[in-house]
């Protein structure tokens, strides 16, 4: 693939997740009803997740019919040029009306991240970045912040309830005794493009699905920080542990949460 049909896909993907912002955006404030279900607990998917998906997925089927789609709603396969999507990641604040939530859209080609797009209605900001070509914010250059010391950081630590409790707990001790805030947004995309902008220092959660990492882990690299391998030693459909940061407090949260 070349750089300018990377340049194509990034282009379009943006204006994908403005659109699929848009709809989702309309079922937000409630212009178009839609109902909620519970997969598990604190684990919610609405009829606007699924509408979302469904609308990145035509657009993606009828502007590129040869690559892949795996999504959260209703799955797909993993191929050489693939798109890994989110239609409403922080799904618990969406259908509890709380404005952080955004739709995430990653490609990849051979497994290797090359576009990440991370798109919040609510504030009408588009973060997007390629491998090798920065990241931005709209229009305007994003870096990871310089923060050096945990008792300068304010960093994320994601939990829902399929992750070990004790294992959370402990971790967010350790972050709280070396001087660190600690906050959980509920939406893991939102918060790793955050740590791209530097807002946050760093996300950290032991597992998430690709659609949620993928397209945020890039731009948190493009952006100049550090991540942890994803997903390890799981294949990439099984997702894997995240560490998301700037480069001054990586090695220190990675003992953290590793050790």
């Amino acid at each position: 693939m070349t750089p300018e049909d990377i340049r194509a896909r990034a282009e379009f993907g943006k204006r994908l997740a403005r659109e699929a912002g848009a709809l989702a955006w309309r079922y937000f404030r409630h212009e178009i009803v839609f109902t909620t279900e519970a997969k598990g607990p604190q684990d919610f998917v609405s009829v606007a997740d699924h509408a979302v998906e469904a609308l990145i997925r035509s657009r993606l089927a009828a502007a590129y019919p040869h690559d892949t789609m795996l999504g959260e709603e209703a799955g797909g396969k993993l191929g050489a040029h693939g798109w890994f999507v989110d239609p409403i990641d922080g799904t618990i604040n969406f259908v509890h009306g709380v404005r952080y939530w955004c739709v995430s859209i990653a490609f990849l080609v051979d497994g290797i991240r090359q576009i990440g797009i991370i798109y919040d209605p609510s504030q009408d900001e588009l973060f997007w970045g390629t491998r090798g070509g920065g990241a931005y914010c709209n229009d305007t250059p994003i870096h990871v912040s310089n923060c050096s010391e945990l008792d300068q950081a304010m960093v994320c630590a994601g939990h829902i309830p399929r992750h070990s409790l004790d294992a959370h707990l402990q971790l967010k001790r350790k972050l709280h005794e070396a001087g660190t805030a600690v906050k959980d947004m509920g939406a893991g995309a939102l918060m790793l493009a955050h740590v791209a902008a530097g807002r946050f220092d760093a996300y950290l959660e032991p597992h998430m699905h690709p659609w949620d990492a993928l397209a945020g882990l890039l731009l948190v690299e493009a952006a100049g920080g550090r991540t942890h391998s994803y997903p390890g030693a799981n294949d990439l459909a099984s997702g894997g542990t995240v560490i998301a940061s700037a480069p001054g407090i990586y090695d220190a949260l990675e003992r953290a949460m590793l050790e």
